[in-house]
């Protein structure tokens, strides 16, 4: 009888679940016979789907699947770079199952059913199907289920709340959606906001590797959120289209993603200076008000933003005379003083009929419209002109030829000297919509495949920075263009800086700033930065400075707020905190030659500036949740104080020795420690062997020219870095005008000798002198220069030789910065 039940209620338990997965709907790949190979791609066909396997190199393999018996058109907004280079491959293709081996990988394709698995070159699993899903699809949508191990760890996809390792508190696991989303005021459960990047890093035991999603329909990532040992993919229409790529670091992995998708242009030096933004400085009395404020008080600082009340009634592209007579003039005398000026254009001309701008993107069809083929038209910003309201136009950036027409739209607002376009509402998004965007049955060109909302909304962020960057570039085609967005997506990275959006100004968001960034590094956005001190509602003065405090160390720098808030500039919090938030700003223009160097870095590699600490430790797993503290560059450990009242800070230090930069007392790694701080304390770390390249305070980058560069080098037998250094601001460095030097030193038992050797460019920065600040002991009594001993002296003085001990820690020598190779010997009495 009890066997009985047990068959019985086993039976249940089958038909139970046969009835789910049939309720379900979803089709899945079922069998497939041997494939067809066709140079470096191996193509699956079965009489309802198609999959495709492609080796684009040793180290990326993609992967496409669509339910029908061919692909539609192999297009991308988003990878740049997925032509298969010289690979060696080798294939082996049976009845039941094909292998594919690369340098670095193996990929195991399960024929019946049909599942991928993929490994190292030692055999070791790395990623592979749920044994019981794989890839499957319903009424448009497609979905892959994947393998989640209890010891992996999952990072990126974009802009997103929760903390840094997406496998969430004990595990629960986070569902992300991507669709770009105006979010007012958002908070750590609000999901999706501005810029989702449908890619993410997975790192067990030491080991990376990453899957990108090259879909731009509305997607779904569930980390172990529905099924603790399931990561799903799924998107609500196109391909199952996506990439496997390999470390085994995370360097690796980001280098190898960057390489697909782009690398971020290098950007103008002042636009990593200080910025300064409110909804709205008005009229140009308020804002020159703002400029000789920070120079008379000076506290350094770059570039001023001027909202959309510069606008008249609203209208990108207009200036309110009244408010701005002569803006030209206003600029001019503002760039004399050392800023430069940013203005928002917001992708949603009004409904003008006259104006230049609706009516020469009327008469060439370059606007969205609606199914039955009329303009589409809904409510933003000009809606809200007291005087004139209208509503909105939208530019169809999906088409080739209208991102063109809009590029061309920014000549006079360059010729006025406006010094970049800060791009927002580019989600899209419109007012008075229970989604707060187009409906998706609006119709795109989709470059010539035409297209719904549907497809494209994900994506028309990005195409609306390209337009931009794109258009600003053909305009000035010497100089760098600056843009700034608030909505992103794969390959943003490529034409602007971005920003995460309306967040709300408390501790709770302060905290939620490091995850949120180094997330957004890792999904390969490198130029990023909040808004100091939160953009909705108004912080403390304490919150105010600590917001600060921590952005100094952001590769984007502003401090934006909302008109509804009082004004918050660093003077705005009464004497005391002027003063304090005056050295912060000046501790980030001392940096700036490091964090310039780091952002080259970063147009090169693809590596991010701004990243947790495991993406340099990956062999720690102490750092694989740890989301309170970042680095900056490989060299700064940077530990922002996140509490309010706080007298102390816990820092955790990985591997190595580390220095205190205020006290230089040094730490041994592997261990967490306690700081005692108050409100003046800016706690962050430098590496052991570091060199750290700094300058005197400026009031903004243009005086930098001519001042001395200071080098902070920190112990190591033996240690070296690379320093980058152009003009900052023009495109000549493509032609082989910039400047690249090798910076090493050797320590040995009677000193230490520094070698810094030429290595690449034509570039000559204007004469100055080279500082040198050198962390040794304090038995050293002589310093030479090629050879001639220096004079120690009591006071350094500019264009003269010379040496000092600072204290118990550092030695300082000053000598002229030269073209050629030079060393400086350090030898103990």
């Amino acid at each position: 009888m009890l066997r009985q039940l047990s068959i019985l209620i086993l039976c249940q338990l089958f038909l139970h679940l046969s009835l789910m997965a049939n309720s379900s709907g979803w089709q899945g790949v079922g069998d497939m016979p041997k494939p067809k190979k066709e140079g470096h791609t191996l193509t699956f066909k079965n009489k309802h789907s198609i999959v495709s396997v492609s080796v684009i190199s040793a180290d990326v393999i993609r992967v496409r699947y669509y339910p029908a018996t061919k692909f539609v058109r192999d297009h991308s907004y988003t990878v740049i770079g997925r032509a298969t280079v010289d690979v060696s491959a080798q294939y082996d293709i049976q009845s039941q199952s094909t292998h594919i081996q690369t340098e670095r990988l193996q990929v195991q394709i399960q024929h019946r059913p049909f599942r991928i698995a993929f490994a190292d070159q030692e055999g070791h699993s790395l990623d592979q199907d749920d044994p019981d899903r794989g890839m499957a699809s319903v009424g448009g949508s497609v979905k892959l289920w994947k393998r989640l191990r209890p010891d992996e760890h999952i990072y990126g996809f974009g802009e997103k709340s929760g903390r840094l390792n997406k496998r969430g508190w004990k595990q629960g696991g986070y569902n992300y959606t991507i669709w770009n989303s105006d979010t007012f005021s958002y908070d750590s459960s609000t999901d999706p906001i501005y810029a989702g990047v449908p890619f993410y890093l997975v790192m067990r035991a030491g080991r990376t590797h990453g899957i990108f999603l090259d879909n731009t329909f509305r997607s779904n990532f569930d980390i172990g959120h529905e099924n603790p040992d399931l990561l799903s993919i799924s998107a609500a229409g196109g391909e199952m289209d996506y990439y496997f790529i390999n470390g085994p670091t995370p360097a690796a992995v980001m280098q190898n993603y960057a390489a697909l998708t782009g690398y971020a242009p290098l950007p103008p030096r002042w636009a990593l200076g200080y910025n300064q933004s409110r909804y709205s400085y008005y009229p140009e009395e308020k804002v020159r008000f703002i400029a000789d404020n920070f120079r008379i008080r000076k506290i350094p600082a770059d570039v001023i933003f001027i909202d959309i009340h510069h606008q008249e009634g609203y209208a990108p592209f207009t200036w309110d005379k009244q408010r701005f007579p002569d803006p030209a003039r206003m600029i001019a005398d503002l760039k004399a003083q050392g800023f430069r000026i940013i203005t928002p254009v917001d992708p949603h001309p009004k409904k003008l009929p006259g104006h230049f701008v609706y009516e020469s993107g009327i008469k060439a069809g370059h606007f969205i419209k609606n199914p039955d083929g009329s303009i589409y038209e809904a409510p933003v910003w000009p809606s809200k002109d007291p005087i004139n309201p209208a509503w909105s136009v939208f530019p169809d950036f999906s088409s080739k030829e209208a991102r063109s027409w809009y590029g061309d739209l920014f000549k006079e607002r360059m010729e006025q000297g406006v010094a970049g376009i800060w791009i927002d509402m580019n989600e899209p998004a419109v007012f008075n919509t229970p989604n707060g965007t187009f409906p998706n049955q609006v119709l795109h060109d989709n470059e010539g495949l035409p297209s719904t909302h549907a497809e494209i909304h994900n994506v028309y962020g990005l195409l609306s920075c390209q337009a931009t960057y794109e258009g600003l570039l053909r305009i000035q085609p010497n100089l760098r263009p600056f843009t700034l967005s608030r909505a992103a997506f794969a390959g943003s990275q490529r034409y602007s800086a971005i920003w995460p959006g309306d967040d709300t100004a408390d501790w709770p968001s302060l905290r939620a700033k490091i995850p949120m960034l180094c997330g957004m590094g890792l999904s390969g956005l490198p130029f990023i930065g909040a808004d100091i001190g939160g953009y909705a509602t108004t912080p403390s003065a304490e919150l105010f400075t600590r917001w600060l405090q921590m952005s100094i160390f952001f590769p984007f720098m502003r401090n934006h707020s909302d008109i509804r808030t009082e004004f918050r500039e660093p003077w705005a919090f009464g004497i005391t905190y002027e003063a304090i938030n005056k050295r912060a700003i000046e501790l980030r223009y001392e940096l700036l030659p490091y964090i310039y160097n780091e952002m080259h870095k970063a147009s090169q590699t693809g590596i991010p500036p701004m990243r947790p600490l495991f993406f340099d430790y990956p062999e720690d797993e102490s750092t694989y949740t740890l989301d309170n503290q970042f680095l900056l560059g490989g060299e700064l450990l940077i530990a922002p104080v996140l509490t309010p009242e706080a007298s102390s800070r816990k820092v955790y230090l990985p591997k190595g020795k580390w220095y205190d930069y205020w006290t230089g007392e040094e730490y041994q790694g592997e261990q967490t420690i306690t700081v005692e701080v108050d409100l003046t304390s800016i706690p962050f770390f430098v590496k052991q062997g570091s060199f750290l390249f700094t300058q005197a305070v400026v009031q903004h980058t243009g005086e930098m020219a001519g001042h001395p560069l200071e080098v902070k080098i920190y112990p190591a037998e033996d240690s070296q870095a690379l320093l980058y250094e152009d003009d900052g601001e023009t495109l000549a460095y493509q032609q082989g005008q910039y400047q690249e030097r090798l910076f090493q030193q050797k320590r040995k038992k009677d000193g230490l000798q520094i070698t810094v050797t030429p290595t690449a460019g034509t570039f000559q920065p204007q004469e100055r002198d080279l500082v040198f600040s050198i962390y040794t002991p304090s038995s050293i009594s002589q310093v030479q220069h090629q050879g001639s001993t220096i004079s120690e002296v009591k006071v350094l003085q500019p264009g003269k030789q010379g040496w000092q001990r600072i204290d118990a820690h550092f030695i300082k020598i000053q000598v002229r910065d030269q073209a050629s190779k030079f060393t400086i010997d350090l030898l103990k009495g």
